[in-house]
């Protein structure tokens, strides 16, 4: 045990040695570009890259998806880079390039050896000066962007979770953070030409960028390269000033369901508005990640996945923009285990963290975490360009790369606890149900509002079926509770008691399991659509009151299936 402790110990202090500062110089144009100059000469590489103050949220509506697509369309070419041969130019000298888009910025780079530095910079300013805004670009890129688009999202599994296409829509209701990087199609098939060369001309000036060289390089001759360059590069629009848009904190839960035919099974998700990045409690909700999903010894993975097996997956992760960020957590169903019980254990789990202090193992352990993981970003020089620029555009400080890791240091265990109770309450909340299949279509949603009859107390629908030995809602199943969701709706003093049944098939307590957690599907399928949870009781009865005696008689599978069925009742109007 000495000698694990030991070796932790020379790990932590190895890894801390190599947190050094990051020396820098930085500077203005007289034509407003920001410079930033990193040299680092122990390797022959040098990375030359250009952070544009445009993102998704700067975009008009009707017109989403623009800044997503010049990160395509500006590699198409310029007056001096024949079209299509961008990456052919990098490839032949070495070098390798990319470019990403978020909500905020647009960051374009190259890396090169760096007796090559001279052709990362004219090539960054030919993009800047030279563009070519063609109409046979626009529509190459438009295909690109399509596929892209199909490929990371409309037919990959978990798509709209992983991209947060079908989370942020419902979490922003005024600020454009609720619209998709990667934009509408729509949008974009319906912009001219012309809509696409005037947002080239009033985001990609010099006064809106900021340009980072980081490498094998000399600064004194890097500085006149530069001002060769770049120097003589007008601008066509002033820097891109953005309006505060305020988002409305949410004070009631939100519930939502999504769709995705891509997958099998259901992913049960939380997900909540968090401070902008540069504020502490931001950095503090990293580590709450961390102490949720992070790693193999993490609590909800402990738990979830492997002592209870409630869940295949469990995730949590913080992201931090320029104005707010969102914290998500989930997990993935596994089994019939039904999606309400995935969110009461995790409930449970944030209650530890608002109730209790984290360990002081578990806090060493995420300090270890963020020192490794903060000087693995910053271990090669695209990296800490990329750091830089993101400091100084997205967070007002370049010195931040050298004071970031200071602020995770100063985190403490009663900083979790006050962040978990300030943050991640269930009414300041999205809860949403992904499932599998498709969406309703606008027939089956007309159907859903059709009025209920009541008999006696009794809800007169279809029966709500479940297919053998199974507690998901099925398609048809989500039809008809679609419908008390409506008529609740309608009249928010009701309350129902839904009691769940079996076939006989099985034993008798195999049926009276089964058919509770069928009784709490139903409800956590009514929960989801908005009905609170203290309008539904939810009983599973086993296999009482067959509909058809299959015990004295052999049944057909239509037979068995019409004892697997829910009946409703009102308790209260």
């Amino acid at each position: 045990m000495k000698k694990i402790v030991l070796s932790l110990a020379a790990a932590f202090m190895a890894v801390s040695g190599f947190a050094q500062e990051v020396e820098y110089v930085e500077y203005d144009l007289p034509n407003g570009l920001h410079v930033i100059l990193h040299q680092e000469n122990s390797a022959p590489v040098v990375t030359t890259g250009v952070m544009y103050q445009v993102g998704a949220k700067d975009e008009d509506p009707g017109r989403t998806g623009f800044a997503h697509f010049f990160e395509h369309l500006l590699f198409e070419g310029t007056e001096n880079i024949e079209r299509g041969k961008w990456f052919d130019i990098v490839s032949a000298n070495g070098g390798s390039n990319n470019a990403n888009t978020t909500q905020d910025r647009t960051y374009y780079y190259e890396t090169f050896p760096s007796n090559n530095l001279e052709m990362g910079l004219w090539m960054e300013s030919e993009r800047m000066l030279h563009p070519k805004i063609e109409q046979i670009g626009v529509d190459t890129q438009n295909e690109v962007v399509k596929e892209e688009k199909r490929q990371r999202i409309d037919n990959a599994p978990y798509g709209a979770i992983i991209y947060r296409t079908g989370i942020d829509k419902h979490l922003f209701k005024t600020h454009p953070y609720g619209q998709s990087v990667i934009g509408s199609m729509k949008d974009l098939n319906a912009a001219k030409l012309s809509e696409f060369q005037d947002f080239n001309d009033k985001y990609y000036n010099p006064n809106n960028a900021t340009l980072v060289v980081a490498g094998d390089i000399n600064i004194d001759q890097t500085k006149k390269m530069i001002e060769d360059y770049f120097g003589p590069i007008p601008n066509k629009a002033p820097r891109n000033v953005r309006k505060t848009v305020i988002e409305a904190p949410i004070t009631e839960t939100r519930y939502a369901t999504e769709y995705d035919a891509n997958i099998q099974i259901p992913v049960k998700i939380f997900s909540y508005i968090t401070p902008k990045s540069i504020d502490r409690d931001a950095y503090v909700l990293d580590y709450i990640s961390s102490v949720l999903t992070g790693g193999a010894s993490s609590r909800m993975q402990k738990r979830m996945v492997e002592e209870e097996q409630i869940a295949l997956q469990v995730l949590a992760f913080a992201q931090s923009n320029q104005d707010y960020g969102t914290y998500t957590m989930g997990a993935l169903s596994k089994g019939d285990v039904s999606l309400d019980q995935l969110a009461k254990v995790m409930d449970e789990e944030i209650v530890k963290l608002q109730t209790e202090l984290i360990s002081e193992r578990e806090y060493q352990k995420l300090q270890n975490q963020f020192e490794t993981r903060f000087v693995s970003s910053n271990s090669r020089v695209e990296g800490i360009a990329a750091s830089l620029a993101t400091y100084n555009m997205l967070k007002g400080d370049t010195g931040l790369i050298n004071k970031e890791l200071d602020i995770y240091r100063s985190i403490t265990r009663e900083d979790i606890k006050r962040v978990a109770n300030k943050y991640l309450k269930p009414n300041q909340r999205l809860e949403l149900d992904y499932l599998a299949g498709s969406a309703p279509t606008e027939e089956e949603m007309a159907a859903a509002t059709d009025e209920v009859k009541v008999v006696d107390n009794k809800l007169q629908i279809n029966k709500i079926y479940f297919d053998n030995d199974k507690a998901a809602i099925t398609k048809s199943a989500a039809k008809e509770l679609d419908r008390i969701v409506n008529m609740m709706m309608k009249n928010s003093t009701m309350e129902i008691l839904a009691e769940t049944y079996t076939d006989t098939r099985g034993s008798d307590s195999y049926n009276k399991t089964l058919s509770q957690k069928r009784a709490d599907a139903v409800k956590g399928y009514l929960i989801s659509k908005g009905v609170t949870a203290n309008r539904v009781k939810a009983v599973g009865r086993g296999e009482e009151n067959p509909v058809v005696d299959c015990e004295s008689k052999t049944c057909s599978d239509e037979e068995y299936e019409q004892s697997r069925r829910t009946e409703f009742t009102i308790t209260k109007k």
